[in-house]
């Protein structure tokens, strides 16, 4: 539309954009306070860290780890044991703990029998020495000493002598035929004491046993011929 055609409507248009223009310069609204309340702001959730757990208990555990244990005598009614070391000048002992005796030089023996030797000390299975022979072979004393025992009341060694020495020693003479001493007899060394025989045996010997303190030694390193 040709707007200068019609000067008058045309002033009237520009009189009403004016008036709306100012009008809505004039009415706009005061600012609005703003009434709302702001909300306290949440903070963030604790995450509990598995890691963290771990390196508490590590700590805990490091912690008790590290702490110094008690000395062992810090409870005064317990009495703490104490090893005492094994001096290396010490016998080592063997499965036969009765042949751990060191020779004594100053107590030396004969022989029982002129037979020969059918089995030897092993301090297991033959706590002496078995000599072979016949019946009626001599038996004789190896050291002087005086008899402690002449009878067959101790099972499994027939006719048994026990001789007493000095020095804490026994001799031991079983199986025999015949016992020539009783108790309380004092004999001399190569004295003829008993003769060999095979009671409470299977076969004709004499088992000799020489113990020291009750317990039986190996007699091979008391010989002396």
């Amino acid at each position: 539309m040709n707007l200068m055609k019609f000067p008058c409507q045309h002033r009237l248009l520009t009189l009403i954009f004016t008036i709306l223009c100012v009008g809505c310069s004039a009415s706009r609204p005061a600012p609005i306070k703003d009434q709302s309340t702001q909300l306290t702001k949440t903070p963030p959730p604790v995450t509990v860290s598995n890691t963290s757990v771990t390196n508490k208990t590590e700590a805990t555990t490091t912690s008790k780890a590290t702490k110094k244990p008690a000395p062992p005598n810090e409870n005064k009614n317990t009495p703490v044991a104490q090893t005492k070391p094994v001096p290396e000048s010490a016998i080592a002992k063997t499965e036969n703990t009765d042949s751990v005796f060191v020779p004594d030089p100053g107590f030396r023996i004969g022989k029982p029998s002129n037979g020969a030797v059918l089995n030897g000390f092993n301090g297991n299975t033959n706590k002496g020495v078995d000599y072979g022979g016949k019946v009626g072979d001599p038996i004789v004393a190896v050291a002087d000493g005086s008899v402690i025992f002449s009878g067959n009341s101790l099972r499994g060694y027939g006719n048994l002598v026990i001789v007493k020495h000095d020095n804490s020693y026994l001799t031991v003479y079983a199986h025999n035929h015949k016992n020539l001493v009783k108790e309380g007899d004092v004999i001399k060394r190569s004295q003829k004491i008993a003769e060999m025989g095979n009671t409470e045996t299977d076969q004709v010997k004499l088992h000799f046993e020489l113990r020291r303190d009750s317990k039986p030694i190996d007699p091979s390193g008391y010989f002396d011929n």
